[in-house]
């Protein structure tokens, strides 16, 4: 189990993650209040427009039962300039994470540990598909147009990111938006849940 999970880490990196860690998947907080921030008082622009996105997740509940199966997580951070992610490069950034996190699942899956999941940032609708009018999954039930790479947002499930980076080892400092110079950096972060 030790020299898989080790794989999975060295693939993450392989695949362009800056780091990547185990944890204990009972070491991972969600909350129901975290994700109900997708459409609360100022409501994510891209809520309902995606299937990786509420309402069309199952959200904490689901993520719970799927934690209860699972006893190791993998976690991925992206380091990137600040400058970047107040910038249009902060999408090839974002679409690098899902790429990763789904690369991993693979991995996982093809070790041996089949219902593994994949979690990333950020909706993929403006990542995949912002040129598409619609989500296919959404608006006319098809198969996701980019399955092997697009995976539900942390958000939409309540998952602690905050926490997630203190429990992997991670420090967490982030820069505040429209600010930082060249020496400021900040940080993407995934989740695959092991299992």
């Amino acid at each position: 189990m030790k020299a898989s999970l080790a794989y999975l880490t060295q693939e993450a990196i392989r695949f362009g993650a800056t780091d990547s860690a185990v944890i204990s998947s009972g070491d991972i907080r969600t909350d129901d209040d975290l994700a109900a921030l997708c459409n609360g008082e100022y409501t994510c622009p891209s809520y309902g427009l995606a299937a990786s996105c509420p309402p069309h997740v199952q959200g904490p509940e689901q993520f719970r039962k799927w934690q209860e199966k699972s006893r190791y997580a993998i976690t991925v951070k992206i380091e990137l300039p600040a400058s970047v992610m107040f910038s249009d490069g902060r999408k090839e950034v974002m679409r690098l994470l899902h790429q990763i996190v789904a690369g991993v699942e693979k991995k996982a899956i093809e070790s041996g540990f089949s219902q593994s999941r994949a979690f990333a940032g950020g909706s993929c609708k403006p990542l995949f598909c912002e040129k598409n009018k619609t989500c296919c999954v959404v608006a006319d039930n098809l198969p996701c147009r980019h399955i092997d790479e697009a995976r539900p947002s942390m958000s939409g499930f309540g998952i602690d990111v905050i926490q997630l980076m203190n429990t992997s080892g991670w420090p967490v400092e982030k820069t505040k938006q429209n600010k930082g110079g060249p020496e400021d950096s900040s940080w993407v972060a995934g989740l695959i849940l092991v299992f």
